[in-house]
């Protein structure tokens, strides 16, 4: 939007009105300075004021699986959750990747007949506050709203199987959700859903390409879950929830935490699940893509494979958008260090690498000693040629949206002359 001000005025360098020059040059400034507060994708990578950054953090991704944030939970995690951030901040990380509904056990509210009738009044302060804290530290947040994890009774089911539930989430939680936290520079993007490859259905006929999963290979996705959801189900409550989260932010990043590379990519005889194509074919809402990729990776038998993100540049995957190693651990890292896998991906493409997980105590996971040797190995890094710049400083927090800008400017200019 500034940069739109500056060229429609063409920002000029001489006037008659000394004045109206003044004016009009404090005022495209002014919009170009705030209308970059937020991190966003440029030319292929994401971006923040301007220039490239690289994404080196940590996932939490929970202190108490779904019960972190509302119903008066965040009391007791919030003091887990500041450590975690003084750690991340301190060794030179950027970024944190945070569980929030989850399973939908805890929140948002749910009736007995398992629609969404709203959020609880604790939930968007702790939010807020967290997020506040962590800009505090230039650290940029992804929230993941929910885990493919489906168990009978869950109530993420009903969203998943029932449009009209799943509409009832959408208008009662996550609107009035992003609405609330979107002018917080802290937000660095939203995931619908964590791994939902483990839910998918394989083996699902369906004559339409992006639903069918006849072709799927049972090691590749295995359906741990054993929730059988149809893959057209899966693409309909991702693509919805995109778009809605478009719509009220239209600055806003929106991805998917992929269990692998391969449900990404039409390389190496894979098909990408999320294209723009098949999101807004199942959705039937044209604001329904992805704003970035982002893949999990973990060695299999004690080895990384040819086509996994730690022996690729992410060119190799051919896509149009950035991507993210989101999930990946020292464990299990085939035999490379956590320093060696953060180093890795900033030098092969990639736009950031979250190390699993502060929490520890799953065979994959890391502990948080080791998560810092990764994040200390990129501190200070800012090589535009390579992942871009780590340690940013996030742009203080706007109270308005963008939206606000074109009004102030001439707002701007109105009180400027007529005093």
């Amino acid at each position: 939007m500034g940069i739109l001000c500056c060229q429609q005025a063409h920002c000029p360098t001489m006037a008659s009105d000394g004045a109206w020059l003044h004016a009009l040059t404090v005022s495209c400034l002014l919009v170009l300075s705030l209308g970059q507060s937020k991190l966003y994708v440029g030319d292929g990578a994401l971006r923040l004021g301007g220039e490239k950054v690289y994404l080196s953090g940590v996932n939490q991704a929970w202190v108490n699986y779904a019960c972190d944030f509302g119903q008066g939970h965040y009391n007791k995690t919030r003091p887990q959750l500041m450590k975690t951030l003084d750690s991340i901040y301190d060794n030179g990380g950027n970024s944190l990747r945070m569980w929030l509904h989850i399973d939908g056990s805890s929140t948002p509210n749910f009736n007995s007949s398992g629609f969404v009738t709203g959020l609880d009044r604790y939930l968007i302060h702790d939010l807020t506050d967290f997020l506040n804290e962590a800009g505090k530290r230039n650290i940029l947040i992804t929230l993941v709203l929910w885990n493919c994890a489906v168990k009978p009774g869950h109530r993420l089911g009903g969203l998943l199987y029932d449009d009209s539930k799943l509409q009832s989430y959408i208008d009662n939680g996550l609107r009035p959700l992003v609405k609330a936290l979107r002018n917080n520079s802290a937000l660095g993007m939203w995931e619908i859903v964590n791994e939902p490859e483990g839910c998918v259905d394989v083996d699902h006929a369906s004559s339409e390409t992006c639903y069918d999963t006849t072709s799927l290979n049972f090691l590749d996705f295995a359906d741990w879950t054993h929730a059988h959801v149809p893959l057209q189900r899966l693409l309909v409550f991702i693509g919805r929830q995109v778009t809605a989260i478009h719509e009220e932010d239209n600055e806003a990043l929106v991805t998917v935490g992929s269990w692998t590379y391969k449900s990404v990519t039409n390389q190496f005889a894979r098909r990408n699940f999320y294209s723009d194509h098949c999101l807004q074919l199942a959705s039937g809402q044209n604001n329904s893509g992805l704003d970035l990729y982002q893949i999990h990776t973990y060695s299999t038998l004690g080895i990384y494979w040819p086509t996994d993100p730690f022996k690729v540049s992410a060119t190799k995957y051919a896509l149009d958008k950035p991507v993210i190693i989101g999930e990946f651990s020292q464990k299990k890292g085939a035999g490379l260090s956590a320093a060696q896998q953060f180093s890795w991906g900033y030098h092969h493409g990639y736009s950031g690498t979250w190390g699993w997980s502060v929490r520890g105590g799953d065979p994959a996971a890391d502990n948080l000693h080791v998560l810092e040797t990764g994040m200390r190995e990129l501190r200070g890094q800012n090589n535009q040629s390579a992942g871009g710049i780590v340690n940013f400083v996030i742009p203080s927090q706007q109270s308005d949206s963008w939206h606000m800008y074109p009004i102030r400017f001439f707002m701007f200019l109105y009180s400027f002359f007529m005093n």
